[in-house]
Formats: C-alpha cells, structure tokens, sequence
C-alpha cells in the first residue's frame, strides 16, 4: 500500500303572526307524513398557508385523508370541505414536490368551534431528521407512534428510533403515540418542536405499567361555550363547564405533560398555567385553565439574532412563533386576564445561544410588552490531533473562518494520536493513541482549552486508529486497527468512558475509520485490510450488533467512512483505489451501493466529510495535496464540482467542515500545517488569508466543534 500515511326551514319567518304562522309551519313542518327538517348544522372552514415552495414545483395536500388540494404556488387557501362543528381536522402531505419535502404544523384538531387559520406548511430542500429514544418497553410489546398527525413508525424494543420521513428546515414535528403497548402506556417527552434547524435526536419515549393521571380545574368559561385541550399534543379533551377535569390518556411513571389549549371557546380566551412538568411519580392535579373574554397579548423584543438564523418561541409550551431578524415579536395567542405567561425558547438557531429575560409573570392585568430575548454566538473551536508530536493543537475559529491558536496551544495526549473527536454538547473531547492503545479524555472549557478528565485515559484495543461520540453524546466507539475489533463505551455524566458488556464487538481487517449515521443507530466501520465496511445496528444502552450481511464490500484500501447529515448515504474513501465508494442507507442501515458505485478522486484519498446542510462532500488527497470537491445529488450520487479541486499544503491527512458549513479545513501531515478555506456559493472551496495556520508534528486528524 503506497501512501505518505493511513488514517358548513325556519329563517325568513320572523314577524309572521297568527294564522300566517300556522299556515306556514305546517308548510314547514308537514303534517302526516311530512319530513322533519333540522336547522343546518354549522361548519368551519380549514386554512392553510404554504411557504418555501420552490417555482414550478406542486404539493399535494388533504384533510381527514380526503379533499385533496393541489397547491403550485406560495400563499393561503382553504379546502373545498369545510368540518362540522366539534368536528376534527388532520392535514397531510400526500404527493411531496420534486427535490423538496413540506412539512405540515399545526395540521390536526378537533372540537372545531371556529374557522381554523393556523396551518402552515413549509417546504424546503433542506431537511432534517426525527428521532429519540424509547426506554422501559416490555420484552415482546410493540407500540406505534406517529409524527405530525402521519408517518406512522411501529417500535418493538428499547432503543433509538428515527421517523423515516424527514422534517423540512423551519418546519415542526409533533410526535405521538397512535397504539399503546399491551399493559403498559408510554409517554412522550420532548416531543413536539418547531423552526427545526438540525436533526432532532432528544425525543423521549417512557413506558411504564405504572400510571398517573393529569388533570386540573377550568374556571371563567362562558355558558354553551366549550374549549378543547390536549396533552403532549395528543389526547383531546373538549371541555364544556367549569370545575374539574382529567384527561383519559395516563402518563407513565417518570414521563412528562404538557397541557395545551388546542380550540379556544368562541369569544373567550383560556390560558393554562401549571401546565408542564416531568418525572412524574404522583397524580397531577393542579393544572389550572382560567377562561375570560378579556385578555392581554404578550410580547417583547429579540436581539443578536445573526443573518439567516432563526429561533423558536413559546408561551406556556405552547402557540410557537419563529423569528428570523432581531426586532420586536407577539405571540398570536393572548392570555387571559388575571393569567400567567412563561415565555421559553423552544429552538436555539444554529449557532447561537438565545436567552429570555422577563419572561414569566402572572395576574395580568395590561399587556406584556418587555420580554427580551438577547442572542449571543456561540464560540467555534477546531482540534488537530498530532500523530508525531503526541499532541493536540487547539484553535479559535474566527469570525471569517481562520484558526487562531489557543492558549495553551497544544496540550498532550497518548503516543502516536491518530483520531480527535468531540462530543455533540461540545463538552468533552477525545482522541485516539494508536502506540499506547489508549482513548484520551478531556473536558471542554469556557475559552475552548482541554483539560484531562480523572483518569486522563482509558484503555482501547490493538492499536485504536479511530474514535467517534454518537448523537445523542451517550456512547463512544473506538476501532481497533491490529485487534480488528471496535470497543464501545457509554459516556458519563462527567464525560469519562466506560467500557460496555461486552466491551467489543468484531470487525472485518484492519478497522481504521468508524461512523455513526445522524439518527443514532447505526454504525459503519471501514476495515483497510478486507475492503470492506462492517455494518452495525446500535441496541438498547448502545451495544453494536452486526446487520446482516454483516459487512459491504468497498474499492481498495477502505480508510475512511462518512455519513451525510441526513442519514440516507455513506461515503468511503479508497486510498489505493483513488476513488469514493457511495452507498444508499436502507431503512434497517444496511448499505447498498448506489449507481455508479464510485467515483474518482484525486491521489491517494485518505479522508472524506460531509458539509452540515448535506449539499457538499470534500475528500483529502493525500498523494497529490489536493482536496476533491463535489456537490451530493437528490439520489446521494457525488459530482465534481468545477474546479474539481484545489490545492493543499504537503500531505493532506484529514479534511473537515466547521458545524455551520461555513469553513473547510484540511490537516496537512507534510509540512505541520492546516489549510482553511471558505466555502463558497456552489459548494466550491477558496483559500483564507492566510491560507494556512501552523499545528504541531504530524498533523493527523482534525475536529471542528461549537464550544460547550
């Protein structure tokens, strides 16, 4: 192997009297055998707006699985088949546009007592996944969850899980139990969100046989009035006099609620207060919903919000609205008089951090105006691991990109440091000593520095080329390159590692690189002696388990494995083969490869990354000091980009892109350097001023992250 290194009878009648009146009732009403007719029921329309919809693209849209409508341009309108009073409504997308998916959110409904003006879908060609974890699942049960009202998923064991449907950017996800297991109720924490900007990975599934109820008090609600309320987005409850009230659906033990108004009463306002909580081990029985015809409207102001961000709101855990420029906001649902507003940011833009501040308050009696939330950005930082330095440079990424050491600059690690990995918190790193068969562990701080946790090290297998954190920053997987092996790990509340039963699983030969998919489960290693890719399902506390088959084959020389942010391809880089391998991810995580099965690069490829949006791939050629560049079709099949490179320093090692796809930067084994770049409209790579920053001997790996 030649390479420099590895790695809707009686209107009108009023006014008649006497015999007119008898006369025209009994032509109303008949006599005999004369039809009674009934006053028409009333009914309310749906409405819906549709944004991002790309020119010339069409969305297919139906409510109640029916009244299809289809929509080819931005803007409002309402199904043809207005709902009945107390009716239900559940809007879905039946036919998706061509490179693009929309999103519905607020689609479902019911105890109609009003036009509904809320529903919005979204579309975009950016996407992004959903998924959590289910935990106290009974051996054998199975139970089906869903998420904006569709997508039906069915789960049988603890675990990760991930709706096979993706989420538009901007859009929102509801997620909800559709079956029960037998026995047991699960609950759903952390399930609903909205303005997504990432993959969501934090949805909670808890089961338990044990229950508790939720419920509370209605007060102030006007006479043949009703108003309907859910829980975590689910199980409506129309309520129609004031005083006590539980909803049907129990909450498993150690579960969450989140009470919400779901259809207010005609021309009253009702607000809930007490209306969240979680780790349930007791009936609730304090949530209070207080109804009025006088009401206040909540609002403030929003600052630091960078360009082309967006945030989240909610008041009360509920009524979101997203804002994308700084300036003043109001929440489309006031609150009641005498009520209680808790103002909470729900989905954190890309990058920042956002915080509220005279965000809560209660027995209103005027308008709330000065909520502030102020954003600040959240620092970025990148990592080089120095195979012959036994050292780890450490770098602020700077407003426009370029790296600037740390102090200290470099910090020690184990013998022969191959891999550097930080976890998705951007808390704790690690890093991979191939000579001392060890994994280095470190603590994030404030400014960026690592700190060696207690013990500084835990022990790998043979050799340990690779190391990676899962999603949910819950497990660490380690490949072993001599021991053909990867140990496994799950992650403490204080960053260290400690070793799964059994502590590893096997490989195929020589395992040098591993990933793990963005939902979380599913891992994939390349191994460079066997060209080949193992393939793995993550269970229940994070054991790999081979897949069947239980590996793919790849070009020659397998050396280093990616998967996009979307989850649906992988890439591997062929360093002897001077090419990329492209593989679609089935929905179990087994690979199949796509058409054609490669595609060039330049010479010796020995590092391959995915840009966050998924849009663009960038390969290291190690043997001609190029980075390969490309664009990912809607099928996952890599295009060269023009140019179809650009040039490095000596001996490219690693190649990354920092978390908000902004820069590219390439460790340059050769010459103890790192090259930055810009990326560029198109997904084409320019070099910074300078086009390169100084690391230390031998520079092998390189991490970008978002600072803790």
């Amino acid at each position: 192997m030649q390479f420099r290194f590895v790695h809707q009878c009686l209107r009108g009648f009023t006014g008649v009297l006497g015999f007119g009146m008898a006369l025209l009732l009994s032509a109303c009403w008949g006599g005999g055998d004369s039809a009674v007719v009934a006053p028409a029921t009333p009914s309310y329309s749906i409405n819906v707006t549709v944004s991002g919809l790309a020119t010339g693209a069409s969305v297919t849209l139906q409510n109640n699985g029916t009244d299809a409508a289809t929509r080819s341009a931005n803007g409002s309108f309402s199904f043809a088949t207005p709902v009945a009073a107390n009716g239900s409504y559940a809007v879905t997308v039946s036919g998706q546009p061509s490179g693009q998916t929309c999103t519905v959110s607020n689609g479902t409904g019911s105890g109609v007592s009003a036009n509904v003006a809320n529903v919005q879908i979204t579309c975009s060609a950016t996407t992004y996944n959903i998924g959590g974890t289910v935990s106290g699942l009974a051996a054998g049960a199975s139970l089906a969850m869903q998420n904006n009202g569709a997508d039906a998923l069915t789960h049988t064991a603890d675990g990760s899980f991930s709706f096979a449907t993706p989420v538009a950017a901007g859009g929102s996800y509801a997620v909800t139990v559709s079956s029960q297991p037998a026995g047991q109720t699960c609950t759903v924490t952390q399930g609903t969100g909205s303005g997504v900007s990432a993959n969501v990975l934090t949805v909670q599934l808890v089961c338990s046989a044990t229950t508790y109820t939720i419920g509370g008090t209605v007060s102030g609600l006007a006479a043949s009035t009703s108003l309907t309320v859910q829980n975590s987005a689910a199980d409506p409850t129309t309520l129609s006099t004031n005083g006590s009230f539980s909803f049907a659906t129990h909450v498993a033990t150690g579960g969450s609620y989140a009470v919400t108004v779901g259809t207010q009463p005609a021309g009253q306002v009702c607000t809930v207060s007490n209306g969240t909580g979680s780790g349930l081990v007791a009936n609730v029985v304090n949530v209070q919903i207080t109804c009025s015809a006088a009401s206040y409207t909540i609002g403030g102001t929003v600052t630091g919000l960078a360009s082309g961000a967006s945030l989240t709101l909610q008041n009360n855990a509920a009524d979101p609205t997203t804002r994308s420029v700084d300036g003043s906001f109001s929440f489309a649902t006031p609150v009641v008089a005498n009520g209680s507003y808790a103002v909470t940011v729900s989905t954190q833009p890309l990058g920042q951090t956002c915080t509220v501040s005279n965000g809560t308050g209660s027995g209103l009696a005027a308008p709330v105006g000065n909520v502030a939330v102020a954003c600040v950005n959240r620092a970025r930082y990148a990592y080089v691991a120095n195979s012959s330095g036994n050292t780890v440079s450490q770098y602020g990424i700077g407003t426009g990109g370029g790296l600037t050491a740390l102090s200290p600059a470099l910090v020690t690690t184990g013998s022969f440091p191959y891999s550097v990995t930080v976890d998705p918190t951007g808390r704790y790193a690690y890093v991979a000593n191939v000579n001392s068969n060890t994994v280095s562990q470190y603590s994030v701080g404030s400014g960026g520095a690592l700190t060696p946790l207690s013990p500084a090290s835990v022990g790998a297998g043979s050799v340990p080329a690779a190391v990676t954190v899962d999603p949910t920053g819950r497990y660490a997987y380690v490949a072993n390159n001599s021991g053909n092996t990867v140990s496994q790990y799950s992650i403490g509340s204080g960053g260290a590692l400690t070793p799964l039963s059994p502590a590893s699983v096997a490989t195929g030969s020589g395992p040098i690189s591993v990933s793990v998919d963005p939902t979380g489960r599913f891992a994939y290693v390349a191994n460079l002696n066997s060209n080949t890719v193992s393939q793995y399902s993550i269970g229940t506390g994070g054991a790999l388990t081979a897949l069947s088959p239980a590996a793919v084959a790849t070009g020659t020389t397998p050396i280093s494995v990616s998967v996009d942010p979307t989850g649906r391809f992988a890439y591997v880089a062929n360093i002897n083969g001077n090419t990329v391998s492209q593989y679609s991810i089935g929905s179990g995580g087994a690979l199949t490869a796509l058409s054609p099965a490669s595609v060039a690069t330049g010479s010796s490829p020995i590092s391959v990354t995915i840009d966050p949006t998924g849009r663009y791939a960038y390969v290291a050629n190690n043997g001609d000091d190029t980075v390969s560049q490309y664009s990912i079709g809607t099928g996952g099949v890599l295009t060269p980009l023009s140019p179809a490179s650009v040039a490095t320093r000596s001996a490219p090692a690693a190649v990354t892109v920092d978390p908000k796809g902004q820069y590219v930067y390439a460790g340059n084994n050769g010459d103890n350097t790192v090259s930055q770049y810009s990326i560029g409209t198109g997904g084409v790579l320019t070099l910074l001023s300078p086009a390169s920053v100084a690391a230390g001997n031998g520079p092998q790996s390189v991490t970008t992250t978002f600072g803790p």
